[in-house]
């Protein structure tokens, strides 16, 4: 099962989008960003150094950067979102 690190105000909410477009199973676990300082919160550092989102779990592996997460997500559960890699309709 997929776990998504969500941290308000971040990118992670396309990663949210995306899961519910294609139907992935996922758990959500949210991250609220200190209200004064706007950092991620120590449990978010404990996932990812740097405390970046979106950041997923999956299959026992961390991944995070919204195009990587996207990437692999399609590849697994929507092929047919994404045109073959190496193709002229891939990069556009």
């Amino acid at each position: 099962m997929i776990k998504l690190h969500h941290l308000n105000r971040s990118r992670s909410l396309r990663i949210l989008w995306l899961l519910e477009e294609i139907g992935a199973p996922y758990n959500f676990v949210l991250h609220e960003r200190d209200k004064e300082t706007n950092l991620a919160p120590d449990a978010l550092l404990k996932i990812h150094p740097l405390g970046k989102s979106p950041v997923i779990e999956m299959d026992g592996d961390i991944i995070s950067e919204s195009a990587a997460i996207t990437e692999l997500l399609c590849a697994q559960y929507a092929p047919n979102m994404m045109p073959p890699a190496g193709t002229s309709a891939y990069a556009r």
